[in-house]
């Protein structure tokens, strides 16, 4: 009985240690299995330490192609409205607008206050252009024995011994000397001087006053002003107004010697003007902003109320300009571009710059020479016709 009741005892503490194994059995293999899980989800997860996808060739020329541009300063005008009660018209944001003189010797300067060479001017009418020395001496002497008011103006008066629109720009600027003496209107206005004018290239004029004009042109010119040199186009329409016999000196016997009093107006004044070699970039803007003047309808019966006109045509004002700035473009696309093309390559080269074409927008840049060598894309590419030249840069690449 004792025999089996050991027996029993040990067959107890075997079944209770064979329990408690198998206990701790199943706890390892939750934490085996636990494990494996774990690294399971690591390995469907790439650690950071792998390499990056590399960049797509797309992706690569992008890049290359991002260059930082400085925009000319005609690229990146805004108009707005300059108006009073005489007259209004559109101008570049931030331009000055001056204006002197009453009736038919009206005249407006527009410029950029940054660079005054880049500018509109009109002049309605230029009076008192002796037709010579002799004539201007014998006013002198006229006006010194009559006494009559007025008279004295006439011997202040500039020459134009042959009448033309180029002779007329160039002695314009006695004729300003002279305007600022002779009329009050112009107090405090201040008339461009066209230095040295230089005619580099000439049309026929064919403006409604061309029938009565001598040598009436329209022409392509250089000047100077400020120690600049300006380049632009310009108008007017030179009218006789016949020969005056004047006396020219005391009698000489029974003699009375005489000279011709006469002299001549100009009409329909105009220049667009810009720094040589800008003026590509600067044209069609200059032209838009001169072809929106229009004077007021109170403005253009006055002058007509006060008849002091003889040449009624040229109180058509706003049809004049647009005559004038139709036969200006006319002109200009129909000048001889090979000049362009010179004055721009000479002008690049002397400055260090090389010309870069935009091959998606057509745009053209400058850049210093040899940025082209450093690079590496396909948009951007030296310019590869002398046409290209003829194109206005939109800006310069830094």
């Amino acid at each position: 009985m004792k025999k089996l009741r050991r027996t029993k005892f040990i067959l107890l503490l075997l079944a209770a240690v064979f329990l408690t194994t198998l206990s701790g059995c199943g706890e390892a293999g939750d934490l085996a299995q636990s494990q494996i899980s774990s690294d399971s989800k690591l390995e469907t997860h790439p650690s950071d330490t792998e390499p990056d996808t590399p960049p797509s060739e797309e992706a690569l020329s992008s890049s290359k192609d991002e260059i930082a541009v400085t925009p000319t300063a005609a690229k990146s005008v805004e108009l707005e409205l300059y108006e009073t009660a005489d007259f209004s018209l559109q101008i570049p944001k931030g331009w000055t607008v001056t204006s002197g003189g009453t009736g038919m010797y009206h005249s407006i300067r527009v410029q950029d206050p940054a660079e005054p060479l880049n500018q509109i001017f009109v002049l309605l009418k230029a009076d008192a252009l002796l037709h010579s020395q002799e004539g201007k001496d014998a006013w002198a002497y006229y006006s010194g024995i009559s006494g009559v008011p007025g008279m004295q103006i006439f011997a202040l008066a500039p020459v134009l011994s042959t009448p033309s629109t180029e002779n007329f720009f160039k002695i314009f600027p006695q004729y300003a000397d002279f305007a600022v003496q002779a009329e009050p209107g112009y107090t405090g206005y201040t008339f461009p001087r066209f230095e040295g004018f230089a005619v580099t290239e000439r049309f026929p004029s064919t403006g409604g006053l061309s029938a009565y004009a001598l040598n009436d042109e329209i022409l392509r010119a250089t000047f100077t002003e400020g120690g600049k040199e300006g380049e632009g186009m310009f108008a007017a329409s030179v009218v006789d107004f016949g020969s005056a016999e004047i006396a020219a000196g005391p009698p000489v016997g029974y003699q009375i010697p005489s000279a011709d009093g006469g002299y001549y107006m100009a009409y329909n004044v105009m220049a667009v003007t810009a720094v040589k070699d800008s003026f590509l970039e600067w044209i069609d803007i200059l032209t838009e902003c001169a072809r929106s003047l229009e004077y007021s309808e109170s403005y253009v019966n006055a002058v007509k109320q006060a008849g002091t006109e003889t040449v009624a045509r040229a109180m058509e004002f706003s049809r004049n300009a647009n005559e004038v700035l139709d036969g200006i473009m006319s002109s200009w696309e129909n000048r001889n571009t090979s000049q362009d093309i010179i004055s721009q390559k000479q002008s690049d080269a002397t400055l260090g710059y090389e010309r870069i074409c935009d091959t998606e927008t057509g745009e053209i840049y400058k850049a210093e020479n040899g940025w082209s060598d450093g690079y590496h894309g396909d948009r951007y590419q030296l310019v590869s016709e002398d046409s290209m030249y003829l194109e206005p840069i939109s800006g310069y690449i830094e």
